[in-house]
């Protein structure tokens, strides 16, 4: 058979095989995926490839129902980045072999397997939208032979997955709410030549990388970095309520109290982690320090979490336990040539991981799996309503609220956050940069 599919008959003469691998390709790869719709799928079945065209300008169009009923014949697919899958093709039978290089090497890796005539069109010809579209299918086709090649390896090596799963439901589940937006000021401050793959309808969608060893998500895309934004000017004011408010809550002290689980220390709800430190640094009852004395114990804090107990501060009973975790864990890691983290993924011995290296990749992972049962949670209890979570920064929650939901869903929703002793704080106005609260 050719290698191009483009009719129902050449569909139904595949055979199903016991494992394939599948690349979705959008009209516009420059497009967040839920911006964009399926132009072509490449399909391999270990034996040969086959692109299967449903909008191309080159072939007829398979039904995407077709296409999913063929995929869903098989027991097992392998692909790369199920999420970006998710958007448009039922994944429940994925193995993401980004997830298995990660628990393989550590790390992801890469590939560029674009032909000189890829970067040649989309050099040329920026401006336009659905490039993907004219491209030639027999170099879409080149292209995903390459990743191929690259991941083949990789298939048959995988692990348990399921919370990685988890955390691909609940990371899509925010970034597809999208959060309101002035797209001319946001393309002027940003400066960006064209947002049209990031905004619709005065939407910004931002795309979560779960590719990390901590599985801690960073948050770029389209020439926003939505995991810092910065506080001056316009960065944060165009970034708009889409019903009546945009909420954020902040965790108090997030990471301390995260470490405080992984230590079995008690920590106080009511009073300032930092001043409590403060007052141990500083030998001083906790009302009595200073402004200076706080922001000099935060940076006291901080050395010890990122650089190790220093011998001054080991009698305080919080760095003390931390101290002994820190040794114990990476005890073990050297024992075992290996770290299962809160997860359930494996951190493979590498001469790079120090110490403290092993204890910030521990408490990454925890807040990550902190994170990602909160989220569980706001999902279910916000079905139905019409606010919704649309971002998640490392220790905030932003929420895009409507006003006909009524206060206690703001109350339930601090109720949740708050499970298992993180208490939150909270900012709100019409826009995100709080300057204004109605």
């Amino acid at each position: 058979m050719y290698y191009i599919v483009e009719k129902i008959d050449q569909l139904e003469r595949l055979s199903v095989s016991e494992l394939a691998f599948v690349q979705l390709i959008l009209c516009d790869s420059s497009c967040h995926p839920k911006l964009s719709s399926p132009s072509l799928l490449y399909y391999n079945n270990g034996e040969k490839g086959y692109i299967f065209c449903i909008d191309h300008s080159e072939g007829f169009s398979l039904p995407m129902t077709e296409v999913q009923r063929f995929l869903s014949k098989h027991p097992k697919l392998y692909l790369i980045d199920e999420k970006f899958h998710s958007y448009h093709i039922d994944v429940t039978n994925a193995v993401d072999l980004n997830l298995v290089m990660l628990d393989s090497n550590n790390a992801v890796k890469e590939y560029d397997c674009d032909t000189p005539f890829h970067r040649q069109i989309k050099q040329r010809h920026s401006e336009l939208t659905n490039l993907d579209k004219i491209i030639p299918i027999s170099k879409h086709y080149e292209a995903c032979e390459c990743f191929y090649d690259h991941v083949k390896y990789l298939m048959g090596l995988e692990l348990d997955q399921a919370f990685d799963k988890q955390i691909l439901d609940a990371y899509k589940y925010v970034e597809q709410n999208g959060i309101g937006v002035n797209n001319t000021i946001l393309n002027k401050t940003y400066q960006l030549p064209n947002s049209a793959g990031l905004v619709r309808n005065s939407v910004a969608y931002s795309s979560y990388n779960l590719y990390n060893l901590t599985g801690r998500p960073t948050n770029s895309f389209g020439g926003v970095n939505f995991l810092a934004i910065p506080k001056e000017g316009d960065f944060r004011s165009c970034f708009l309520a889409k019903n009546d408010y945009l909420v954020e809550f902040d965790f108090d002290s997030y990471h301390l109290r995260l470490i405080a689980k992984l230590v079995s220390q008690k920590l106080p709800n009511s009073e300032s982690i930092h001043r409590m430190l403060a007052s141990q640094y500083f030998n001083k009852a906790s009302e009595d320090i200073t402004e200076e004395e706080y922001k000099q114990a935060k940076t006291i804090t901080f050395r010890q979490l990122y650089g190790g107990i220093e011998d001054q501060y080991k009698h305080i009973e919080f760095l003390s336990s931390i101290n002994e975790f820190v040794n114990s864990e990476y005890k073990k890691y050297k024992a075992q040539s290996s770290y299962v983290l809160p997860t359930g993924r494996v951190i493979k011995q590498h001469s790079s991981i120090t110490k403290y290296k092993l204890f910030n990749y521990i408490l990454q992972n925890l807040e990550t799996k902190t994170n990602v049962e909160k989220i569980q949670a706001i999902k279910t209890y916000l079905s139905g309503k019409a606010t919704q979570l649309v971002l998640i920064t490392y220790d905030a929650f932003l929420f895009d609220f409507c006003v006909e939901d009524g206060k206690e869903t703001l109350v339930k929703i601090k109720e949740i956050l708050e499970l298992g002793e993180f208490p939150t704080k909270h900012t709100y106005g019409k826009d995100y940069s709080f300057t204004q609260h109605f």
